[in-house]
This record gives structure tokens, C-alpha cells and sequence, in this order.
């Protein structure tokens, strides 16, 4: 989901839309590519219409792979291509129901279905969807279960928590996402997992903004881990708008040896009125 106010239809300058098409296909094609096994989004206080779909398709890439090798059980990820659609349809004003759908492509072409979620999210609190210059805090919350790739989760069965909490500006959006995730069935640890996810980012115009996100993960909920021995990923992001299309690309930098060091992402959305 990208970060400008319902009812915005803007377009983007050619320039911006070159500059950002240069990116996207840099981070495509210029390095062998290592899929990461989950979503790289902060999730905000957008959600679908009432009786409307949404559509967003994420993607990304690992241009280097990590030096700490993969935990057993887990498949490599290295050279293949992870794409990720999601459906949203709008239940309520502030609340939507999705499905996720975790694919992947390696390097000798196969393609395969990696898991699939379902999830629902809810924002009572929110500043006003009419208003593009109202300022405020957001608040909800984001229930996800499913089966996660192979490349996350040796488990048949896992459930996610997430709080989506932040404050928006005519300018400037601040969104961070606590996170909770827990075995429902599977060979692995029933100890919760904790991470966090969070996004800066500056509006220039009504259709273009700049912004940081980081993406870590914090270990066990019971014994919080050393954060140099946990993925740590931060990224700049440029998102941008045309023809009522929403466009984010990112490119990350990971900071110890769990981390890839380098990091492409993409993201698609567009809605879709009945």
C-alpha cells in the first residue's frame, strides 16, 4: 500500500517515472538474484473501500545472499524470484479481508506455489479519508494465517499479529508495524517470533514521496536476541502514482552477516471499483 490520500489521482513526471523505471529494472537485472522468503511492506492505514477490491503484487530480490547460511529445514532461496499478489476486498469502512499467494521462480525457469494466507485488517482510528490535508495518528491491527514458504517457515501452519500504529501529516507519514508470529502446526519452535517494521517518508508532491524503511527481526518473545545476529534490512523508497496506479521500488542495504547485503523490492497496487 503506498502512502497518499484516498481520492488522489495525480500523475507523475516523465523524469521521476524514467528515474524510477532505471531502478526497477537495475534491480532486476544487473546482479544474480536470491528471492526473500516474506513480504518487505509496512502496512498502513489504507484499506480496500466497502465493496471494493484492491490488488497489490510485491517483489524482491537479494542481489548478495547472506554469510550465515540458511536454518535447517528451510529451503535456499538463492537465484530464484519471489512474487507475491494480494487481494483485498473492503468490508467495512475500516475494514478489509485478503489473501496472499506466495510464488516463486528459480533459475532453470520452475515455477512454483511456495504457501498462501489469509488475514483481515482493521483501522478504527484514522485521520479523515475526504480530507488530503488532515493530520493525525492511525491505529489498527493486522490477523494473518496460512501456510509461509518454505524459505520462512518449515511449519504446515502459522499465524502473524501485527499492530499497525503511526501519524500522517499533509507531508510527512511515520507507520510502524510490532509483530507476532506463532506455530500453529508444524515441527518448529511454539516459542513466538517478534519483529518490526517501519516507514519514513516525505511527500513532495501529490503523487511522488521519499522515504526510509527498515525491516528487523528481534528473536524469540520469551529471550529477545542480539540484533547483530538477527536480519536487519533498511531501504530507501521512492513511491509514486500514475494513471491511478501505485508504484513503490526500493533498494535495501543489510547490516550483519543474516542479512543479504543487498536487497531489491517492487511493489504494484491499483484498486478496483465494482
Amino acid at each position: 500500500m503506498n502512502n497518499w490520500p484516498s481520492g488522489t489521482i495525480a500523475q507523475v513526471s516523465d523524469s521521476r517515472l524514467f528515474c524510477c523505471g532505471l531502478l526497477l529494472v537495475f534491480s532486476a537485472a544487473s546482479f544474480p538474484a536470491q528471492a526473500l522468503p516474506d513480504e518487505l511492506q509496512v502496512h498502513l492505514d489504507e484499506t480496500a473501500k466497502p465493496g471494493q477490491w484492491s490488488a497489490d503484487v510485491l517483489t524482491s530480490y537479494a542481489l548478495s545472499s547472506p554469510r550465515k547460511p540458511a536454518e535447517a529445514g528451510l529451503r535456499p532461496s538463492l537465484r530464484s524470484l519471489q512474487v507475491s499478489p494480494e487481494f483485498a476486498y473492503g468490508v467495512g469502512r475500516n475494514t478489509e479481508i485478503n489473501f496472499q499467494l506466495y510464488a516463486s521462480i528459480d533459475a532453470g525457469g520452475q515455477s512454483r506455489v511456495d504457501g498462501a494466507r489469509f488475514g483481515a485488517a482493521f483501522v478504527p482510528i484514522r485521520p479523515d479519508d475526504d480530507d488530503d490535508d488532515d493530520d493525525g495518528v492511525f491505529f489498527g491491527g493486522l490477523v494473518e494465517v496460512g501456510r509461509l514458504p518454505r524459505t520462512l517457515s518449515a511449519n504446515r501452519l502459522d499465524a502473524e499479529l501485527k499492530l499497525i500504529l503511526g501519524y500522517r501529516t499533509r507531508r510527512w507519514l511515520f507507520g510502524v508495524n510490532p509483530e507476532i508470529g506463532v506455530k500453529l502446526s508444524g515441527p518448529g519452535s511454539s516459542a513466538p517470533d517478534v519483529s518490526i517494521s517501519a516507514k519514513l517518508a516525505y511527500r513532495l508532491d501529490q503523487a511522488f514521496s521519499l522515504g526510509v524503511e527498515h525491516y528487523g527481526d528481534l528473536g524469540q518473545a520469551r529471550h529477545v536476541g542480539a540484533l547483530r545476529r538477527q536480519n536487519q534490512q533498511t531501504f530507501g523508497v521512492a513511491d509514486f502514482k500514475a494513471r491511478g496506479i501505485g508504484f513503490s521500488v526500493g533498494l535495501g542495504r543489510g547490516w550483519n552477516d543474516a542479512s543479504p547485503r543487498w536487497t531489491a523490492k517492487t511493489t504494484v497496487s491499483l484498486a478496483v471499483d465494482r
